[in-house]
């Protein structure tokens, strides 16, 4: 069923199992599994949950819900259960691979090795180990070796569809990195093209993104504006912040940076991704009537889906008092009617690059696909994403009475702490050292140095204007990025 995505169907295979035995564990981590595959964290932790207190040291379940606290970012959480898992059995593959894999994501490549050597040294020939392996040979420099080990495992007869996508993927950032520019677009798209296939039957009958985007916008410009320009009163709630500001705009548009200086300001505390708006964007964005709902929202039902929030944001381990509270969601700019309706005082930091680069990043890169990145396993519904979610912003941007400020990412890179500067006083906060201290840490250790054929071309470190590299490839999409190229105020050639 899973295989299938009929996922309703297999939870609540799961479900009645686990109520003909509740005391079965194995049943309660296939229930885990199947809302998780189904998108449904918070509800697969609660599973994972009922079969670690049946099995408290079991590897498996250990493992099995650390994968999902890894997903949602609470990287601490699912450290501690991978140590508990080996500490229980100091081979047990999956907890140390996935140590492995957050050493490489953090760039701490000491502690990438020491994961990654032993389990090297058992199965010299796994594939997922020779994928890690050319990942820690990208993020040392050592492109060449990445690239070889790479072409290597791409002929491996064992790889399936997904372990073969996530390949050329990489194998599309090493090509990157040694100025091979054409195959590595080649790479992309077929990695992508595999993508879409596997997740093509979970998407057939299911609101696109950019269908979603384009009903969204349509709504709003024929919608009566009045109930637009108020809010329900606001009533504290508990664990509300005192400041409050939603770091939003498109994926890959340049988010990762702001938030990590942000959160280096003693009085801030940032969530990245978590989905603190799921809830009430299931209620109230869905529909039309959904829509009329929201847009007449009384102060009883804003003060109780305020309090659910926060109570999200506490969930995430994440203490707000007496500081201001960063939410960082790329991806969340159409949930803006929430923030306006639940928190009118909230401030918005919107982040722009050029929709040549970010269209550029959302195809090379390798997202867990949901909904709105499963778009991105095409060039041109890439391009139409980009398009549909930035129109839709614009027609928020005349309705919803919040305090905005756009952050262009490229001005931002090249005068980083005056234009941080305005960002705090924007937010009510005093500049601090420390902010530009954690943000040049994160880009020393998330940026490659150029190659020289990257040098030539002229390519910033940073990615700014990196599309130019790729400009024969990138064409038949450029038709629906010009208008917005224009009117963010890029140039057109």
């Amino acid at each position: 069923m899973l295989r299938a995505g009929r996922f309703e169907e297999a939870i609540a295979a799961a479900r009645r199992r686990v109520e003909r035995a509740p005391a079965d564990a194995e049943g309660w981590s296939v229930l885990a599994v199947s809302l998780f595959s189904a998108r449904r964290p918070e509800l697969a932790i609660a599973a994972w949950d009922e079969a670690l207190a049946l099995a408290p040291d079991a590897p498996a379940w250990l493992c099995g819900k650390g994968s999902v606290l890894q997903s949602l970012g609470r990287v601490d959480e699912a450290m501690a259960l991978y140590v508990r898992a080996l500490a229980g059995d100091p081979q047990w593959f999956e907890a140390a691979f996935n140590l492995a894999l957050l050493a490489v994501d953090a760039g701490d490549w000491a502690s990438a090795d020491h994961w990654l050597a032993p389990l090297q040294a058992r199965h010299p020939d796994a594939p997922n180990l020779r994928w890690l392996g050319a990942r820690v040979a990208l993020g040392r420099g050592d492109f060449a070796a990445a690239h070889d080990q790479l072409r290597r495992l791409l002929s491996d007869p064992r790889l399936g569809p997904e372990q073969r996508a996530d390949a050329l993927l990489l194998a599309g950032e090493a090509l990157d990195a040694l100025g091979r520019f054409a195959e590595a677009f080649a790479a992309a798209v077929q990695g992508k093209a595999l993508q879409r296939l596997l997740y093509a039957e979970r998407a057939r009958g299911r609101e696109g993104a950019v269908a979603r985007f384009e009903r969204l916008a349509a709504w709003f410009r024929a919608a009566d504006p009045a109930p637009w320009g108020n809010a329900p009163a606001m009533t504290p709630a508990p664990g509300q912040a005192p400041g409050h500001a939603f770091l939003l705009g498109f994926p890959r548009s340049g988010t990762t940076l702001l938030e990590q200086a942000l959160a280096g300001h003693a009085g801030v505390v940032a969530l990245e991704e978590a989905p603190t708006l799921a809830a009430a964007h299931a209620e109230f964005m869905s529909s039309p009537q959904g829509l009329q709902r929201l847009a007449r929202l009384s102060d009883d039902e804003a003060a109780s889906w305020r309090a659910r929030y926060w109570a999200e944001v506490a969930g995430h381990g994440v203490d707000t008092a007496g500081r201001t509270f960063i939410d960082k969601q790329p991806a969340g700019t159409e949930d803006l009617p929430l923030v306006a309706k639940l928190f009118p005082d909230a401030r918005i930091l919107f982040a722009v690059r050029d929709p040549r680069d970010v269209v550029l990043s959302c195809l090379r890169n390798n997202f867990q696909l949901n909904a709105m990145t499963y778009a991105f396993t095409d060039l041109a519904e890439t391009a139409a994403c980009y398009a549909a979610g930035m129109t839709l912003a614009a027609a928020y941007r005349r309705l919803l009475p919040l305090a905005w400020m756009d952050v262009r990412h490229e001005a931002l890179i090249e005068d980083f702490e005056p234009g941080l500067a305005a960002i705090c006083a924007f937010l009510g906060l005093e500049m601090a050292a420390s902010m530009a201290d954690v943000a040049a840490t994160a880009r020393r250790r998330s940026v490659r140095t150029p190659s020289a054929p990257q040098v030539r071309a002229g390519l910033n470190r940073r990615g700014i204007g990196r599309w130019r590299a790729y400009q024969a490839q990138l064409a038949p999409a450029l038709p629906v990025l010009a208008p917005w190229i224009g009117r963010l105020g890029y140039a057109v050639g």
